[in-house]
């Protein structure tokens, strides 16, 4: 079927047989209403009236309660003996928060350029890291991403990644949700 379909595309383009299909499946739609259309049925006639919507009830959550005895006792504080500390805290942001998908693009792009210079001075190869043993444990058993594989460890595009390991028959577990979304099951 798909050898003549692109016979047909060949011999007459695109736009040409899609027009010319656009008219049959026109013309045999409008056969098949006057075959099959029933006869207009008399429907009593209903009056019209006002129903009232409500709004849908939000789910009250559960919320456990832990009671704990208080215990009260006489403390009495003396400040000679306390020590003043000076604390430093520091802030560390995640890495890996981004606000828009560029941001995310260039940092993809970035870690996998700096770990192919890494990779490249030790003298290690994508094809060195990309083995069905290493693919088999970062992706299936530990859960990480193509991107991850990529940025981390092989330091070459995810599709690269993405494209070894299905070669190997190994999916992702994304790719393995998207798959059953997409069929159904």
């Amino acid at each position: 079927m798909d050898s003549d379909i692109y016979a047909l595309v060949a011999k007459y383009g695109f736009k040409g047989l899609h027009v010319r299909l656009m008219e049959i499946m026109r013309d045999e739609f409008t056969y098949f209403q006057t075959q099959f259309q029933t006869a207009q049925l008399a429907l009593p006639k209903l009056e019209p009236t006002r129903e009232i919507m409500e709004p849908p009830k939000k789910k009250l959550r559960k919320t456990k309660v832990i009671k704990t005895p208080i215990v009260t006792e006489d403390v009495s504080l003396s400040l000679e003996n306390v020590e003043i500390k000076d604390v430093i805290v520091t802030v560390v942001e995640k890495a890996n928060t981004f606000r828009d998908p560029k941001e995310m693009k260039e940092f993809q792009k970035n870690a996998v350029e700096a770990k192919k210079k890494e990779n490249d001075a030790v003298g290690i190869q994508a094809s060195d890291v990309l083995t069905k043993e290493n693919l088999k444990l970062w992706i299936e058993d530990e859960g990480h991403t193509y991107a991850w594989v990529a940025r981390e460890k092989a330091g070459c595009p995810d599709t690269q990644v993405a494209a070894t390991a299905k070669m190997m028959g190994i999916t992702s577990r994304i790719t393995k949700k998207l798959g059953r979304a997409m069929t159904g099951n």
